[in-house]
């Protein structure tokens, strides 16, 4: 294949040989002679297809966004002897090079090994592809190229950062038969004194409480509050109208690092949890238990990219057909859509309980606008809109505020409990 250098040449020599015609000008054909001997020379020594083999080994395939990952790429050259070989590991925009280099120009002789070392930094979750190799073998005069692929793509898989809310006061208030760590009104197993009772058959011996049995001369036993587990719903709101924001810093992104946060404190607490995005699809997980559930619920997390346009009256259709009724539902919305107070007051009056958790729109965009006094009033009257929103939402609802520059667990801090039902 020939390079931009020798069609510029042949260019150049024909110019000049169009001059020489219509001027009738000897001087002309000399000047083509140049780059007419210029690309015979290099037609001597044409490049040949480059035969390569390559490996290449990463440190990990499956990280958190913002760290790191180190690439070693092999390569090995079964062929004749390449004077000029220039070699690039096809790397995905979203993968920042922060150490070594993935782009080289050597000379690689027959049975030679070369290694290239680089460190990957990922700015936004998702599943990617390092790779292909591409070879490029260029004659000596740098007219001719031959193209060939070394290592195949290696794929690595880039999770969102998880919020920490080991302390957030988050949960579903009714709760199943299964046993759990919320306290019911129910009488049982757990941790939570309730009162003590006569001592029947069958009590074991370290319920017996034996102060109030001396005082008493009767022997009593203590009696606690049954433990039991609730349903969760996570519904993200991941439509094209909620990403707010730059690419890697917009309200989608932070709800999802919010749903993750969410589903991993709640699955700690043995609950189930469930999953909703309304996205290009809508896209559902059924509630479940345990480290595989938070595993299912992370894949198809990593996933998410803003789209679509999906009403809530879908999402109201798709909770009433394959998610009990009494669950808790957390939405995690910027609140950009004018349906949401009445979608949430339809989906209390369904019987659910509703918690709204909403990355601020407003603090999201105020970082990317410059200062002012135009900007400082716009911001004023916008954000009293939205506490208006938020207020009306708070009446059928708990509502948390969240500006994404600070951690999600603060705002959930004040949030108030469920109180249990009687």
């Amino acid at each position: 294949m020939r390079t931009p250098l020798s069609s510029g040449l042949s260019a150049a020599a024909l110019l000049f040989l169009l001059a020489a015609l219509a001027t009738r000008r000897w001087e002309f054909i000399l000047l083509a002679l140049a780059p007419l001997a210029f690309l015979a020379f290099g037609s001597l020594l044409p490049p040949e297809r480059p035969l390569v083999a390559g490996v290449r080994a990463l440190s990990r395939d499956r990280l958190q966004v913002g760290s790191d990952v180190d690439v070693t790429l092999t390569l090995k050259n079964e062929g004749p002897p390449i004077d000029l070989l220039e070699i690039l590991d096809a790397l995905p925009p979203e993968l920042a090079l922060v150490q070594g280099t993935n782009h080289a120009v050597v000379c690689l002789p027959s049975g030679e090994s070369l290694s290239l070392t680089y460190t990957l930094r990922p700015s936004l979750k998702g599943e990617y592809r390092i790779g292909p190799t591409r070879l490029r073998a260029l004659d000596p005069l740098a007219l001719g190229v031959e193209d060939g692929v070394a290592a195949e793509p290696s794929p690595l898989v880039v999770a969102p950062v998880m919020e920490d809310l080991r302390r957030a006061a988050l949960g579903p208030r009714r709760t199943r038969p299964w046993f759990g760590h919320v306290t019911s009104r129910q009488l049982g197993p757990g941790l939570e004194f309730w009162g003590i009772r006569e001592y029947v058959a069958g009590d074991e011996v370290r319920r017996i409480n034996w102060k109030a049995s001396a005082r008493l001369d009767r022997i009593f036993s203590n009696v606690y509050e049954g433990e039991r587990s609730g349903d969760v719903v996570i519904l993200l709101d991941a439509r094209r109208e909620s990403a707010v924001g730059s690419a890697t810093a917009n309200a989608v992104e932070y709800g999802v690092r919010a749903a993750l946060g969410v589903a991993e404190h709640v699955l700690a607490s043995k609950n189930r949890v469930g999953l909703i995005v309304q996205r290009d699809v809508l896209d559902w997980v059924p509630p479940a238990f345990g480290r595989k559930q938070l595993y299912r619920i992370l894949d198809h997390l990593v996933h998410v990219r803003a789209g679509g346009e999906w009403p809530y009256s879908f999402v109201s259709w798709i909770l009433s057909r394959y998610f009990p009724r009494d669950a808790l539902v957390v939405l995690i919305s910027p609140l950009t859509d004018r349906t949401a107070p009445d979608a949430i007051a339809n989906l209390v009056a369904l019987g659910y309980d509703v918690a709204v958790i909403s990355p601020s729109p407003l603090g999201i965009e105020r970082r990317f606008v410059p200062p002012g006094s135009a900007t400082d009033v716009a911001y004023r009257i916008l954000a009293l809109e939205r506490e208006n929103l938020l207020s009306q939402l708070r009446r059928v609802a708990q509502v948390v505020d969240w500006d994404p520059s600070t951690p999600l667990a603060l705002p959930l801090r004040r949030m108030k409990a469920w109180p249990r039902p009687a």
